[in-house]
């Protein structure tokens, strides 16, 4: 009995590349709305010592208006983790041509759902706590070590999109592999760097704080320059994927008319 062998998928079959660059975009959006709202509005970063009080806390972050401000921007930039996670799963489901169950990419992208929400969650957090001026200092303080430790204990969601990615790269079987095998491993590199700062949950003082150099700078540092560099693959992958399967196109209208 004779098997039939699907063809790989065109591009039309799979969302439009403009589609794609307007969902890769919103990753770019992300990391400047994101860090604008932690560091420069805000002034979140770089983080408060867990040691300080609520008054202190107060204290620090008097201008309540430009908080907020900080808070409402950051806010803006998480959401938008969403459809670029949209996108990262469907380049994943690309990888995963020819499998019976697209595993990796069904993975990655409930991952990077709850990714969403854990960026976003520090936001509310927040607000509710500047919310008011006269909010309770103990209050403020139970809001930011909740806020702090949350931000730093949701790399196990962040780490499995990553994964994913990396093991669908890894294993792919069919059709145009437009990732360097570099990225995929830096990938695996990334996921379990960034882990270290769960280690923020046991120490309120020293390197392993919420703001010390292995519990907060160390994630964070390599997290700016390896988001840097997805956003340059993933623009180089897109443009990639369609030059490759328009090659594959023309390679087949030949062996048609050939015939």
């Amino acid at each position: 009995m004779t098997t039939l062998q699907s063809e790989p998928l065109t591009p039309s079959q799979y969302a439009h590349e403009k589609l794609q660059l307007g969902l890769w975009a919103c990753g770019i959006g992300f990391g400047v709305l994101f860090f604008v709202g932690l560091a420069v509005f805000s002034g979140f970063i770089p983080p408060p010592s867990p040691e300080l009080t609520g008054e202190q806390l107060l204290a620090k972050y008097d201008n309540l208006n430009m908080v907020k401000l900080g808070i409402l921007t950051g806010l803006l930039g998480a959401t938008l983790l969403i459809p670029w996670s949209a996108m990262v799963s469907m380049q994943i489901a690309r990888m995963e041509e020819g499998r019976r169950f697209p595993m990796w990419s069904i993975t990655s992208f409930i991952a990077g759902a709850v990714n969403a929400v854990a960026f976003i969650l520090p936001f509310i957090f927040w607000a509710g706590a500047y919310y008011r001026a006269d909010r309770s200092p103990e209050l403020v303080q139970l809001i930011s070590d909740m806020t702090w430790l949350e931000f730093l204990l949701f790399f196990p969601a962040f780490s499995m999109q990553l994964f994913c990615l990396a093991m669908a790269g890894l294993t792919q079987r069919r059709g145009p592999q437009v990732f360097p095998r570099w990225f995929l491993y830096l990938n695996l590199w990334m996921a379990i760097v960034g882990s270290t700062g769960m280690l923020c949950l046991f120490f309120t003082s020293g390197p392993f704080a919420w703001n010390g150099a292995i519990g907060f700078y160390l994630p964070v540092g390599a997290y700016v320059p390896f988001l840097i560099i997805t956003w340059v693959v993933f623009y180089r992958v897109i443009r990639a994927e369609k030059l490759c399967y328009a090659t594959e196109e023309s390679r087949r209208g030949s062996l048609v008319g050939a015939v």
